[in-house]
C-alpha cells in the first residue's frame, strides 16, 4: 500500500462512508495508439471485435464524513484548492498502484453511476479496503494481461463488500463488467510483456519517489556578480 494512502487512512479510514459511485473515463487516445502501433491494429481490431466503443479506466468516488475539520485533508491531500466541508470526496483506483486522492479532473465526475449501500450497516474505508485486500489475491497487483486491472480492482471492492446486490440499474451492472484486458493485450503477441514491464517500472518509480520521499538535488542559485 503506497505511504501516502496508509497516512490517509490512518487518519479519515475510520470514518462512514456516505456514498460510494462508480466513475469510468475513457483511455487517453495516445495510449490507444500506441497500443495499435505495437500491435499492428489488431489491438483497434479486437476492441471493435468484442463491442467495446471505449477502453474504459474505472474508479470509485467515495463520498465520506468529515468529522476531523476542514483542515485535515486539505492538509494531507496538498491542495488548498479545495473546501472541506462535512463530507467530502476521494478518488479510489487502481492505475500501477493503488491511489487515494481528491478527483482532480472535471471529466471524473461526469460518467458515474451510483452503487447502493447496505442500509442500516456501517461502512468505513478501512473495511472496504480491509474487505477487499484480504479476500482478492491480486488486490495489490496490476497486470492487465491477467485481467488484473482498475476495472476488476473496482469490481472485487463492490462485490467482496456484498454491494453487489443492492445494484438494480443495468447501466450500472454493464459499466461495472471488466473488459477483457486479456484479449485486448494479446493482440500485442511477444510484444505483450511490454504492457506489465511499463507499469512495474511506473509502481518502481512511485515506491521511490513518493514512498521514499526523494527529493531532487537542485542546483545552486548562479552568481552573475
Amino acid at each position: 500500500m503506497p505511504l501516502r494512502v496508509r497516512d490517509l487512512l490512518a487518519m479519515v479510514g475510520d470514518e462512514r462512508i456516505l456514498k460510494i459511485q462508480l466513475g469510468r473515463t475513457p483511455v487517453q487516445d495516445l495510449i490507444i495508439t500506441v497500443l495499435n502501433f505495437l500491435s499492428d491494429s489488431k489491438f483497434s481490431s479486437k476492441q471493435l471485435e468484442l463491442g467495446y466503443d471505449d477502453i474504459y479506466h474505472n474508479y470509485l468516488l467515495i463520498t465520506i464524513q468529515n468529522s476531523r475539520g476542514p483542515e485535515v485533508l486539505r492538509y494531507l491531500l496538498g491542495d488548498a484548492r479545495h473546501h472541506v466541508v462535512a463530507s467530502t470526496v476521494l478518488k479510489l483506483e487502481k492505475i500501477h498502484r493503488i491511489a487515494l486522492h481528491y478527483p482532480t479532473i472535471p471529466d471524473d465526475l461526469i460518467d458515474v453511476y451510483d452503487i447502493p449501500l447496505t442500509p442500516n450497516k456501517l461502512l468505513t474505508l478501512n473495511r472496504l479496503i480491509s474487505m477487499a485486500s484480504n479476500v482478492d489475491k491480486n488486490f495489490y497487483k496490476y497486470d492487465a494481461a491477467e485481467n488484473n486491472m482498475c476495472q476488476t480492482f473496482v469490481e472485487n471492492i463492490i462485490e467482496i463488500n456484498g454491494l453487489m446486490p443492492n445494484i438494480c440499474d443495468q447501466a450500472t451492472l454493464n459499466a461495472l463488467k471488466p473488459q477483457d484486458g486479456k484479449a485486448l493485450i494479446a493482440t500485442l503477441g511477444s510484444r505483450s510483456n511490454l504492457v506489465k514491464a511499463t507499469t512495474d517500472l511506473g509502481s518502481k518509480l512511485d515506491k521511490l519517489i513518493l514512498d521514499r520521499k526523494i527529493r531532487w538535488k537542485t542546483s545552486p542559485p548562479t552568481d552573475f556578480a
